[in-house]
């Protein structure tokens, strides 16, 4: 809190040289050059210097508010260094001549053109380029604002897409325990515990937009253990997981829809359900796919529109996160099924 007086305070200093002083000293040294007469020139370059200063603080006041309307920014920039060219003209003129009325300066007329030439030319310029720095500051602040907007309007979309997890898996697991209470309650009881182990990581999960990927992994075997009790040895998953990359970050909740849509859709004609879950860096990016031996996806299957929310949610926080440059991916699993495969950077950020 203390640093603010002083910050005001220096700022105050720093403009008062910058737009007074300084100048004042520039054309005191100019009507000097022309008159010979330093000691007055010097007063004089200061009346100049804070006439000029009036006129531009009342610029601001009156004139620049309306300007700022102006949809285009050239049109805007274009009128303000006109403005000021004006300004300097005006203030120049008037307090050069009410100081040479009064100090009785002559003024060799060649000298004077020289002056007001170089004064017309080179203030404007300083405080143009000063507008102009200050235009894109503004501009870049602007920037960054809309950026902060859309990162917080995006991670309310994600927070959203998340949530709807948690009804549709807990939903979906209800049903299985349903079914097991009438054919093997000490079952129905474990996966019981085991589902109440599995929601202290999804409510942890939907606050957290990043995790260790050993961690979403054991979450997906808490699922497929779930999964077993229903199926039993039906159910047959693959795993093949580099353990060097076990400790890099992935997006909360990100693997556990595919995996479940395989295993929803994935049966075979007999019944089983054969799953490959691969991790893998490829190319330095991390590579996440869920593969089955099902029917396959039909020809008219479209993302978009899909009744289901598993793979279409997936592929929303995906495109959210990545700025629609990421997205699922999904292709036949040859000769028979269906492979779903993330990409995302080392890290899961964008």
């Amino acid at each position: 809190m203390a640093q603010e007086p002083a910050q005001g305070r220096s700022q105050i200093v720093r403009r008062t040289l910058t737009e007074i002083l300084l100048p004042a000293l520039g054309f005191g040294l100019g009507v000097g050059f022309a008159t010979q007469a330093y000691l007055f020139s010097l007063v004089t370059g200061l009346a100049i210097s804070g006439t000029i200063y009036v006129l531009y603080r009342l610029d601001l006041l009156l004139v620049r508010s309306h300007l700022y309307r102006l949809s285009r920014d050239w049109a805007r920039v274009g009128l303000e260094m006109a403005f000021l060219l004006l300004e300097h003209l005006l203030g120049a003129s008037l307090a050069l001549l009410v100081c040479s009325r009064l100090f009785g300066l002559r003024i060799v007329p060649s000298a004077a053109w020289l002056v007001l030439a170089a004064m017309v030319v080179v203030v404007p310029v300083i405080h143009g380029t000063d507008m102009a720095l200050r235009f894109y500051r503004q501009m870049k602040e602007t920037e960054r604002q809309e950026e902060q907007l859309r990162a917080l309007a995006t991670q309310a979309e994600l927070t959203a897409l998340k949530a709807q997890i948690n009804p549709h898996f807990l939903f979906n697991t209800l049903n299985t325990i349903a079914q097991l209470i009438h054919t093997d309650s000490e079952r129905a009881e474990a996966t019981i515990e085991r589902l109440a182990e599995m929601f202290r990581y999804v409510l942890a999960g939907s606050e957290r937009e990043l995790v260790p990927l050993n961690e979403e992994l054991a979450f997906v075997n808490g699922y497929l253990e779930i999964e077993r009790a229903r199926f039993g040895d039906r159910l047959r998953v693959r795993r093949r997981v580099d353990p060097q990359i076990l400790h890099v970050p992935v997006p909360s909740l990100i693997l556990q829809p595919l995996v479940e849509n395989a295993v929803r859709h994935g049966q075979g004609s007999d019944g089983s359900i054969n799953l490959a879950l691969h991790v893998e860096v490829v190319a330095g990016e991390l590579v996440m796919s869920v593969a089955d031996r099902g029917r396959g996806m039909p020809s008219s299957f479209r993302l978009g529109e899909s009744a289901g929310h598993g793979l279409r949610n997936v592929d929303e926080r995906m495109r959210k996160t990545y700025r629609d440059t990421r997205g699922l991916e999904i292709e036949d699993n040859e000769p028979q099924g269906t492979v779903v495969r993330i990409r995302m950077p080392l890290g899961g950020q964008a």
